[in-house]
C-alpha cells in the first residue's frame, strides 16, 4: 500500500493544499493530512487545533473521505517539540509493510537537510515535492518526485492579507466554507 503524508500547521488550509491532495489522491491508497500543534522553526499557530481540523475537514471533498483522513498524531502526541521523524516512525508502525510518501513544497525541501535526523527521513521515505516553478532545485540523489505546481498562495500570504483587512483578496484562494469559518470566528484579524 502506498501511503502519502502530508504535514503542515494549515492555519488556514487552502486550495492550494486542496490541488496537493487532489493530484496525490491519484497516486497512492491513502493521503493522510498531519496537522500539527506547533512546527518546531515557525510561531504558535493563530487558529485554535479544533479550528484547524475543522478547516481541513471541510477542505476534503466528500466523495474523498475514505481516502483522505486527518491524523492527529502530533497534536495529540505529547512530544514537544514533534519531529517528522517522529510521525514517520509512527505512520510506519500504523502502516506496516507499506511504503510511506512525504509530501512537502519546494519551500521545506530546501531547508530538509536541516531538519532534525535528516538522514533517517530521507532513508525511511520516499519524498514528494511540490515545486512552485523553483529553479535550481535539485534532488541531491534522494529519493525524490517532482512534481510541477504553480499555485502562487501560500497561509502566511492569507494570513498577512485578511490582517490588513483584504479579506477579499484572498477568498478566492479558500473554500466558501473555510472563508465562514474565518469570518465566522475573527480569524488573522491582528
Amino acid at each position: 500500500m502506498n501511503v502519502f503524508f502530508f504535514g503542515g500547521t494549515f492555519d488556514p488550509p487552502h486550495l492550494g493544499h486542496k490541488l496537493i491532495y487532489k493530484h496525490c489522491i491519484n497516486l497512492c491508497d491513502k493521503f493522510i493530512f498531519v496537522p500539527v500543534a506547533q512546527s518546531p522553526e515557525k510561531n504558535k499557530p493563530i487558529a485554535t487545533i479544533d479550528q484547524r481540523i475543522n478547516m481541513l475537514e471541510s477542505l476534503i471533498d466528500i466523495s474523498d473521505k475514505n481516502k483522505v483522513l486527518i491524523d492527529r498524531y502530533e497534536i495529540d502526541s505529547g512530544i514537544k517539540p514533534n519531529y517528522t521523524i517522529n510521525t514517520i516512525i509512527y505512520l510506519k508502525k500504523k502502516f506496516r509493510k507499506s511504503s510511506i510518501h512525504m509530501v512537502l513544497g519546494a519551500d521545506q525541501y530546501e531547508k530538509l537537510s536541516s531538519w532534525k535526523n535528516y538522514d533517517k527521513i530521507i532513508d525511511q521515505v520516499e519524498i514528494v515535492c511540490f515545486n512552485r516553478n523553483k529553479s535550481g532545485i535539485g534532488n541531491d540523489g534522494n529519493k525524490v518526485n517532482f512534481i510541477d505546481y504553480d499555485y502562487k498562495i501560500s497561509s502566511s500570504i492569507i494570513r498577512r492579507k485578511i490582517s490588513n483587512g483584504n479579506i477579499n483578496k484572498v477568498k478566492n484562494h479558500l473554500t466558501e466554507e473555510i472563508n465562514h469559518l474565518i469570518c465566522d470566528n475573527d480569524l488573522y484579524l491582528n
